[in-house]
Formats: structure tokens, sequence, C-alpha cells
């Protein structure tokens, strides 16, 4: 049988019966399609982080308190946190770096007469801004002064100064953060979101007002510092520095042996990479379960229609149809139904995919769909193998059958 005749066979075979030929491809159109969008969703996730990652700056330096090889898992949720100003002090003296900031994070409510807001609480020297660029919308910044002094100072992101004061001018007024009274000295303009913080929704105060009036702390969360030089150099020195500042007696670096970790832009990338990978494939395996379950479907349709088609096969066997030509038929009907249910789910994939970027752009800065060529080439790829593969057994069944039992079948 010449393959033209073969595929109007299979064709009429499938659209004899439509409704179940529908209802087969729509389990792998289900399939394809929530494939594709997993995938987009997991490339969308990845691109963000790295575009915040990249917004950084390729010339920072980050440390925090660590426990063994950063690179080698998740970080222990119980390390020491073992960062302090004099850790800040000893950067800043190395000569390594144009700028060194201390960060200290946390929420809480600031008050202004009557109204309440709950907001991030950011304790940073004076250095932060040229770590970390923004302008100043009104109003000045911290300077070495309010630092040194434990000044009760305090600059408001944008929303927190409209939440707070409406149409009033901020600066010169008092606001409270757990019962300190700090003056407002500056108002930050629209910064949007980094790292999914809102930075309009942040307060800055001096790092050692953060520690002694507000948080009762004596460490910080991390140290953020702009090299002066080549950046590999620079990190590399900068982890003998904290080790002389901790006290670390550790001749062959060795990291399991620092309770710090110092880290970069381009560390950064290769974990958010390594993260963003391993999402990406654990929410396509998820998906492709759906793709088994439209497969076994397919194998059970076949299966029916083998038996429904008893003596149909018989009467084609008796007349000469060989066992190749029976096979090619049943396993072309199968692969049609998963081609034509691929790429409608190629389609579905991308229109969703398209809309969820969408909607979600809508909530999230920076979010773009992802629609990735390479998973539209795979959905077409995998089912057209899922068809072959749930088609053989069914396929195989029928060109086996006897011809002379086939005809006497009921």
């Amino acid at each position: 049988m010449i393959l033209s005749d073969l595929l109007k066979t299979s064709v009429t075979s499938l659209m004899r019966n439509r409704s179940r030929s529908i209802l087969t491809i729509l389990g792998i159109v289900i399939g394809i399609a929530a494939v594709m969008m997993m995938l987009s969703i997991g490339r969308s996730s990845e691109g963000l982080i790295l575009n915040q990652v990249a917004n950084l700056g390729s010339d920072l330096v980050f440390v925090e308190a660590s426990s063994g090889d950063p690179m080698s898992g998740p970080p222990s949720p119980y390390i020491e946190q073992t960062l302090t100003l004099d850790d800040i002090d000893a950067l800043n003296k190395s000569g390594y770096f144009s700028a060194v900031t201390g960060v200290i994070q946390s929420s809480t409510p600031i008050t202004r007469e009557e109204t309440s807001k709950f907001v991030q609480v950011v304790g940073v020297n004076e250095d932060y801004l040229e770590v970390f660029p923004a302008e100043i919308a009104s109003g000045r910044f911290l300077d070495q002064t309010d630092i040194q002094s434990y000044a009760k100072v305090v600059v408001l992101g944008k929303t927190v100064a409209e939440d707070l004061f409406g149409d009033q001018d901020p600066i010169g007024q008092t606001v409270k953060l757990k019962k300190v009274s700090l003056k407002v000295i500056g108002v930050f303009p629209e910064l949007g979101t980094r790292f999914f913080q809102n930075q309009d929704e942040q307060i800055v105060v001096p790092i050692t007002t953060a520690q002694r009036d507000i948080l009762g702390l004596d460490n910080v969360t991390y140290i953020a510092a702009k090299a002066s030089g080549d950046i590999d150099i620079t990190k590399e020195e900068a982890q003998w520095v904290m080790r002389d500042s901790h006290n670390i007696d550790n001749p062959t670096a060795d990291p399991a042996l620092d309770d710090f970790a110092v880290s970069s832009q381009s560390d950064a990338v290769a974990i958010v990479g390594i993260v963003g990978g391993v999402l990406t494939i654990l929410l396509a395996s998820i998906a492709a379960i759906s793709l088994v379950v439209g497969g076994i479907g397919i194998m059970n349709i076949m299966l029916v229609s083998v038996t429904e088609r008893t003596k149909e096969i018989g009467l084609r066997k008796a007349i000469g149809a060989t066992y190749k030509e029976i096979l090619q038929q049943f396993l072309l009907e199968s692969v049609l139904l998963t081609m034509f249910g691929g790429i409608i789910g190629i389609i579905s994939g991308v229109g969703f995919s398209l809309l969820i970027g969408y909607i979600v752009g809508k909530f999230v800065d920076g979010w773009s769909a992802a629609v990735p060529l390479d998973a539209m080439v795979l959905g077409v790829l995998v089912s057209t193998t899922v068809g072959i593969v749930f088609g053989l057994y069914p396929a195989r069944r029928a060109a086996r059958l006897d011809p002379i039992e086939a005809l006497r079948f009921e």
C-alpha cells in the first residue's frame, strides 16, 4: 500500500469516530500545553531573577554569614550571624573597595499621628547610594555624621511618604518606629522592586541607630561593597580581609573553615542558572505526567478500535493485506492523533504562556513571557514519540490477528 492510500485510509478510520478521536487528541493537547506553560514559567522566572542580578552591577561583592561552601547546597537557617560593623571598617581600610555598606533589614510598623503602615526598615551607612545607585527626590540622604552620632533620622520610600503624609511635604516632620521618634530628612523617588522587594515600601535609617535603638542588634544582615579593581582578585582579597577580621586561621582558604561567604554577581548568576534549570525540569516533569496519561488513553482507544474492527482486519488480510501494512495503518492512526494533538497543544501552550506572562507582568515588574522555541520542537517530537510508543502494541496486536479467526469474530 502506497503512503497516500495508507494516509487516506487512516484518516477515514479516525473520522468515522470523530468524538472518540477528539477526546483522545484532547489528552495530548492538555499534556503538550501544560509542558509548554511550565517551561515558559520556569524560563520567565529565571530571566526575571537574572535581570535583577544583572541590574546590581558587575563590580559588587557581597559578604554574608555562612558555614561551609555556599556553592555546595542551600544554606542552613541556623547560621550564626557573625558580621559586624568592624568588618565594614576592615573592608573599607583594605583599599580594594570604593564604597562599603552594611545592611540590616527588618519589618515593623511606622506611625505618624493616627496613621500606621507596615514597612521594611533598612539600616545602612553613608555609602549605600554609591553601592546601590539611586536619586533623592527631596531632602538629603544619610551622611557620616548621622552614622557616627546614632542620629534618629529617616529617609522614606515614595509610597511610604505618600501614605503617611499625603500631599504634605514630609521633610522635617516626625514619624515613630517602635516608640523611637525619627526626623524625616529625605524622600526617594519611585524605585520599583529589587529582588522582589518593593523599595517604595522601605524606609532607610542609619545602621547604628537601627542596631542600638530600633532592633537591638549587634550584627548586620550582609555587607555590600563596590570593587575598585578586578572583581575576582578583589573577591579573593576580601576573603583574606574577613579571615583576619574574624581571627580565622585558614591558610588553605578552605570555605568550610570560614564563618562567612564572599560572592559576586557571577556567582549569583551561576546559582540562579542552576536553580532555574532544576526548577524548569521539575515543572516540566510534573506536567509530563499528563502526557503519559494521554498516551495511555491513546493505547486504550486503539485497543478498542482493534477489537471493533477485527472483522475488517480479517477481511483485509484475507484479500492480501500483509502484516506490515496492517501494522503501518494502526501505527499511523496513533501517530496522526498525537501529531494533531501536539500541534494544537503547542498553539494552546503559546497562547496561554503569553496570557500568563501578560497577567503576571501586571503584578510583577520586569516579568516577561518566555516562549522557548526548543519547547515547541520538543512538543512535536514528544507527541510523535508518544503516538509510536503507545500505538505500537495495539498495532502489533491488530497485525497478528489470524484472518480466519478474525472473520469469525462476533
